[in-house]
């Protein structure tokens, strides 16, 4: 009596491996080429990120400016044209919620857009809603630089120039000076809720005739 020998069945995902063992080894391949430009790509934005944490300065906070730092120079100003006066709108706060009051933050910023020449300002005042006189931000001309920036802050609970508040800023330069960029930003935040936008100003027309008022120092 003859024996006969029980073998194991093959499982049939091995035949198929077998049979097409170019595919396997080609897909097999490309999916290894996959994973590792995956990988890549994931390292080099882990990377790209610390870099760029280690590389950002924070801004520093506001701090008012000193006048020290925009020295007038060696001109005189009853030289230089007449003054102009731009315009700005600022509000202290809006109305909300059937007139409740939302407090806001301003920010005036004041730009030499000049490439070259340099212009001097001879005043920035700020006025309440009703007209009056609040602060002057200047107690003598300054000079900005070109392109050169100056700001002032009306901080959230300094609430005296109301919702119609405002800045003059005359200025002065040499003909055909660029204007500066006059304009302020206001800003507010309560519980979940914030709100932002900016004013820019407008050069006020001025009297025929009138002279600037001469610089006492």
């Amino acid at each position: 009596m003859r024996t006969v020998k029980k073998t194991e069945s093959v499982p049939s995902w091995l035949l198929w491996a077998w049979e097409h063992g170019i595919y396997v080894f080609f897909g097999g391949g490309l999916l290894i080429a996959a994973a590792i430009v995956v990988v890549a790509y994931y390292l080099d934005n882990r990377l790209d990120r610390i870099e760029d944490s280690l590389l950002f300065v924070p801004p520093a906070e506001y701090q008012p400016p000193s006048l020290e730092d925009y020295p007038l120079g060696d001109v005189a100003l009853d030289q230089l044209p007449s003054s102009r006066t731009i315009y700005v709108p600022v509000y202290s706060h809006v109305y909300f919620q059937g007139g409740a009051p939302y407090l806001l933050e301003t920010t005036l910023s004041i730009r030499n857009t000049d490439r070259n020449e340099p212009i001097y300002l001879r005043s920035v005042d700020y006025f309440d809603t009703s007209g009056k006189l609040i602060k002057s931000q200047l107690d003598r001309p300054i000079r900005l630089t070109s392109l050169q920036t100056i700001e002032f802050l009306v901080e959230r609970q300094d609430t005296s120039g109301g919702s119609g508040a405002n800045f003059l800023v005359e200025w002065q330069a040499k003909s055909q000076t660029a204007k500066p960029l006059v304009e302020a930003v206001m800003v507010g935040t309560a519980g979940t809720q914030g709100i932002s936008f900016a004013r820019k100003g407008f050069e006020l027309a001025e009297p025929q005739g009138r002279q600037s008022a001469p610089i006492t120092q």
